[in-house]
């Protein structure tokens, strides 16, 4: 560890605070035109907690076979909310309706409070959990990943969270991080590498409670909201996403720090998108598994899985990455690093903190090199 490395920490947390502060300011004419569900530029207050809710919502009205038909899904929420708010869908799989419904029980704005509380908690606990110290926690938790994470309602926090705790060997029982695992399914695209971890580390208690753990919920699902949701999902959503993925226009395409949407902003091409991103996933993917076999440390293990898993996804966003902060904080901890010049690493952490900002805008003025950037601290790690 390098001997100014906690004064580097403090600098970081200062940065964390003055991003949330400013963040906070630049919203408060759009919070003090709040009518209802919308804030006054007619975008819906938690932005996406508003699909969250309404999937439970029509969970207890025992409307759940309407949940996975897009346009129905949009018609419920035309219905309380009165006016459009763009194209949406309940993109999570139907195991996610076993534990959605309670949000539903509470009105809007007390949901949302409780989402985002829950976020924040298992974020917290994974990242005490996985051995981060009291300073670099406190990073984790007011990153601008994190702030962006809270105010879109998102379920970043909470999937990092769960991804913390099963990735936290020596510190986690197996059955504890097989039981993470399997709530990861719920969310795959966080946690789709823990399985090749855990082949590598021989944790095949930790392989059989995820694997156990994941079916049961997939048949309790099943079981209580029927086939149908499951076909919707797969034969109605899933395509939708995917069309809006590799044709639609809007925020969301800024927010994506991929080889995949590098390539569709560069040539508007969807389908070569798909096709790059899948020879650059399976060259990370490469290296990730010969690494693994060489590296025996479980924290850089960690940190190799955490920015692999951001480099495979095509569609992690700009509000997921508090896993790739979680990377860079244990990279910095290296000795072996300081070959790199303390200056160098450190630059690399902080734009790893950074890029959840730092993405849109290098998109927007159409230089989507977000990948490049992260690519190092893989071989860092």
């Amino acid at each position: 560890m390098f001997p100014s490395h906690r004064n580097f920490k403090i600098v970081l947390l200062g940065l964390s605070l003055a991003h949330l502060l400013g963040f906070m300011i630049g919203q408060i004419t759009n919070s003090l035109g709040i009518r209802g569900y919308l804030y006054s530029d007619g975008s819906p207050v938690g932005a996406d907690f508003i699909n969250l809710w309404s999937s439970a919502r029509m969970v207890l009205a025992g409307r759940w076979g309407e949940i996975y038909v897009p346009d129905a899904f949009m018609a419920y929420q035309l219905d309380f909310i009165g006016s459009p708010i763009g194209h949406r869908v309940w993109a999570y799989p139907p195991t996610t309706l076993l534990f959605s419904w309670p949000f539903g029980l509470l009105g809007f704005y007390p949901a949302l409070l409780a989402w985002s509380v829950l976020g924040l908690a298992v974020l917290w606990y994974g990242a005490r959990r996985f051995g981060f110290d009291g300073l670099e926690i406190a990073i984790i938790l007011t990153s601008p990943a994190t702030v962006l994470c809270v105010y879109g309602g998102q379920s970043g926090s909470l999937f990092t969270g769960l991804m913390l705790i099963a990735l936290a060997a020596g510190r986690v029982s197996g059955g504890g991080a097989g039981l993470a695992a399997s709530l990861l399914t719920m969310k795959p695209q966080s946690g789709f590498l823990l399985p090749l971890l855990w082949l590598f580390q021989k944790r095949w208690r930790a392989i059989a409670v995820a694997a156990v753990g994941g079916l049961s919920l997939a048949l309790a699902s099943l079981m209580i909201f029927g086939s149908a949701a499951w076909l919707d999902y797969a034969g109605k959503t899933l395509p939708e996403l995917s069309l809006l993925e590799k044709t639609g226009h809007g925020l969301f395409t800024l927010m994506i720090p991929s080889t995949f949407m590098a390539v569709r902003i560069l040539t508007g091409d969807g389908d070569l998108a798909v096709i790059i991103h899948g020879i650059a996933a399976v060259l990370v993917g490469i290296v990730l598994i010969v690494r693994l076999r060489a590296v025996l440390d479980p924290m850089r293990r960690a940190a190799m899985v955490l920015i692999a898993t951001v480099l495979m996804t095509p569609y992690m966003h700009n509000y997921d990455l508090a896993l790739l902060l979680c990377a860079a904080l244990l990279i910095a901890r290296r000795p072996g690093n300081s070959k790199f010049g303390p200056l160098g690493l450190n630059g690399l952490v902080v734009m790893a903190w950074g890029l959840p900002q730092l993405v849109i805008g290098l998109n927007a003025v159409g230089l989507p090199i977000s990948p490049l950037l992260i690519l190092p601290l893989l071989f860092l790690a």
